[in-house]
């Protein structure tokens, strides 16, 4: 309902109860002042009110006039098409359209509104087109619910969008805070510089780095591969490098035949060559099969750099690491920012030494 910006409805069973009440004065009949309060409320609040009625009468010119519409079509029985005219001459588009109807001529405008009311004593084959059937019967307060309706959807959605800016902001200041703490780490930034070195020296001795990771990892090794094989910001000659993680048949069939902790190991072995580098991403520091892959890249011959997340000091894997590159948190997503930042960071300082 919050795309809602103009109401049109129905005078006879919507705004009346749809009876005609004979005296001696002639044809009477009630409105409730609730709903003439609501169109007001409305109206001040920026939605666009109008009516399309089946009766040209004394009755719906009065009240045309007391509610001060903006809209109006009376003695009109083809109603879709005067509300699309008038969707169409503010500039509006029908979804936007609400209409409120409660007989058979208000059928084809309710089909075509965005959203389409009935009052809770509407024909059935109108209940059955409605989007919604109001609580109040037609003349007891329709337009007062359907004022309710929005200004309590408009609140929930002004407190949803606070809620969910309180949210971005708190992960953006999350994400400021831990970069903040690893620009003044200087051990981290130190590692970085080492990690980049040993790729450059690994490359100037015709070697290959190879990159693997499980799950968001695994788009990671994927990503940096490829700014490794294509270009990062230099025109350059391609340097040779591959992610374990993509040959989904090799990987499948170790798990399968070996166990899944070796789809990384066995493919070090395969492909691997002494001097070459591994890079392990693994944002726990646990992954098994990341750890398999270092023992045996350890025995290969084979520089290994880690980046994980916060590490306990007796993680297996530490032995069979060189280099080291520990983002100071515990919690996934903003490991992984850091890591893709970390990893951009070696590829334009490894760029930069292998373009010469």
């Amino acid at each position: 309902m919050n795309q809602i910006k103009m109401l049109v409805f129905d005078i006879d069973g919507v705004i009346t109860d749809g009876k005609r009440y004979i005296n001696n004065s002639g044809e009477t009949k009630s409105l409730s002042l609730k709903d003439l309060d609501a169109i007001h409320q409305l109206q001040e609040s920026g939605y666009i009110v109008g009516c399309i009625s089946g009766e040209n009468t004394g009755f719906s010119k009065e009240f045309v006039r007391i509610a001060s519409l903006e809209q109006t079509r009376l003695g009109c029985k083809e109603k879709d098409i005067a509300l699309r005219e008038m969707a169409e001459q503010n500039g509006l588009s029908i979804e936007t359209v609400c209409y409120v109807g409660d007989g058979k001529y208000d059928v084809p405008a309710l089909e075509m509104a965005g959203l389409s009311l009935c009052p809770a004593d509407a024909i059935d084959e109108v209940k059955q087109v409605a989007d919604r059937v109001l609580t109040r019967k037609g003349g007891d307060g329709c337009i007062a619910e359907i004022w309710t309706l929005f200004t309590a959807r408009n609140y929930r959605n002004e407190k949803d969008r606070k809620e969910q800016n309180a949210a971005i902001m708190q992960r953006m200041h999350e994400h400021l805070s831990i970069l903040t703490d690893l620009m003044k780490n200087r051990n981290c930034i130190s590692h970085i510089e080492e990690a980049a070195s040993m790729i450059v020296d690994c490359y100037k001795q015709n070697g290959r780095v190879l990159i693997c990771g499980n799950g968001g990892s695994a788009a990671d090794a994927q990503h940096l591969v490829g700014e490794l094989v294509g270009r990062f910001y230099l025109e350059r000659r391609a340097l040779d490098a591959e992610a374990l993680t993509t040959n989904t048949s090799v990987i499948t069939s170790l798990a399968n035949d070996y166990d899944y902790n070796m789809i990384f190991a066995r493919q070090v072995e395969a492909k691997a060559s002494q001097g070459d580098v591994l890079i392990g991403i693994t944002t726990s520091g646990t992954s098994k099969n990341v750890r398999q892959a270092f023992v045996k890249a350890r025995q290969c011959g084979v520089h290994t750099i880690l980046m994980t997340g916060k590490i306990s000091a007796d993680a297996e894997i530490l032995p069979d690491t060189d280099c080291l590159i520990e983002v100071p948190a515990l919690d996934t997503p903003r490991i992984q920012e850091m890591h893709i930042l970390i990893g951009h960071i070696i590829c334009e300082l490894v760029e930069r030494e292998t373009a010469e």
